[in-house]
């Protein structure tokens, strides 16, 4: 019981309103009433973990946690849904895009709001959160599809829910015989990592599925004691970790900061998976890099570090289209910022222009 009142009282700890900030000089006072109209389209939760390296000047954890008022440019490119959740929801909470597997999305809330969320429009705001009602009907949802072999928990993050929620969703899990494997997407195990206590390993391990977390981390600089030792735990318990990243501007966008990155997640036993390409949603133009510029960055890793440490770079084609392996291959450059991808989905060809 102690474990889950430490976790829950670090959470409790994060800076979520912008006087705190300001107290701390971590926003400029002349921008406060645009921040509450940014305030206003997506929540702040700054981690409490990483305040004194944020007040301490650490750029690659400011621009991921402190709101900028960069939130409020919108293009005509950016999209309220980038991904197109809603295109392939059957029932409220799931989404259905690949035949094998399913995103359920257990809850909005998160352990941090990251200002570069994709999932921004919805991630938050707790009057998404589903109702028991939701939830009976997405479990129902995957019971009658004998084809869904995974299930990927993502939201927001499902790890900030209680232990007792998390055991009622597995016992239900449990009984689905079809489904083999559940993954957890998650930012805990960096910004939350006393939530990762030898209770949820247990409830994790008892599910008698294949369990597997991708950990959401995007700069070596989020590789705290704190977050090592969870990994440690989670891995020393037989839960095989994934690191999960996007390239982000001024974040991870050097050759030197990747690197980084991707050595000391191998270090730790996480097996580098995705890197994604920035998705397309509204107020986030300020974190991509060039897509050119990205796809050189990750070619050139290849015959500089172990394949180990290599992971595939990823877009997900706006509109619901799919995720593509980007290479010069499968990413055209066209004129005028588009590109051309094939959806992996349904083989059409998809022109995309990135501001």
């Amino acid at each position: 019981m102690n474990m889950e009142n430490n976790w829950a009282r670090d959470l409790s700890k994060g800076i979520i309103d912008l006087e705190t900030l300001n107290k701390h000089d971590l926003i400029d006072i002349n921008q406060l009433d645009q921040l509450k109209l940014v305030k206003d389209n997506f929540d702040i939760r700054v981690p409490n973990l990483f305040l004194n390296e944020i007040k301490n000047n650490n750029k690659e954890l400011a621009k991921q946690f402190i709101p900028s008022t960069n939130e409020l440019l919108f293009f005509p490119e950016e999209l309220e849904d980038p991904i197109g959740d809603e295109r392939w929801t059957p029932v409220k909470g799931i989404t259905h895009r690949y035949p094998d597997r399913v995103l359920l999305k257990v809850t909005y809330m998160c352990a941090s709001y990251c200002r570069f969320c994709f999932r921004r429009y919805k991630v938050s705001n707790s009057e998404n959160n589903l109702t028991h009602e939701n939830f009976e009907e997405a479990i129902k949802y995957i019971k009658s599809n004998s084809n869904i072999w995974e299930v990927i928990l993502t939201g927001g993050d499902p790890l900030t829910l209680t232990d007792k929620a998390l055991n009622n969703l597995f016992e239900q899990l449990k009984e689905i015989s079809h489904l083999k494997v559940i993954r957890i997407h998650s930012r805990i195990p960096s910004v939350l990592p006393s939530r990762i206590t030898q209770n949820l390993i247990d409830l994790l391990k008892n599910t008698n599925k294949s369990i597997w977390i991708a950990a959401h981390i995007n700069s070596v600089s989020e590789f705290t004691k704190e977050c090592k030792n969870a990994i440690s735990l989670l891995v020393q318990n037989g839960i095989p970790v994934l690191l999960q990243s996007v390239i982000l501007k001024d974040i991870n966008d050097t050759e030197e900061k990747l690197v980084s990155l991707l050595k000391t997640a191998v270090e730790n036993n996480i097996k580098p998976y995705y890197i994604h390409y920035p998705d397309l949603a509204k107020g986030t133009e300020h974190f991509r890099i060039p897509l050119k510029q990205a796809i050189h960055l990750l070619k050139s890793l290849r015959g500089k570090i172990s394949g180990l440490c290599i992971p595939e770079f990823i877009i997900d084609i706006p509109g619901g289209n799919g995720k593509i392996v980007v290479n010069p291959n499968t990413a055209i450059e066209l004129e005028n910022n588009q590109w051309k991808f094939e959806s992996p989905l349904n083989g059409s060809q998809i022109i995309v222009k990135y501001p």
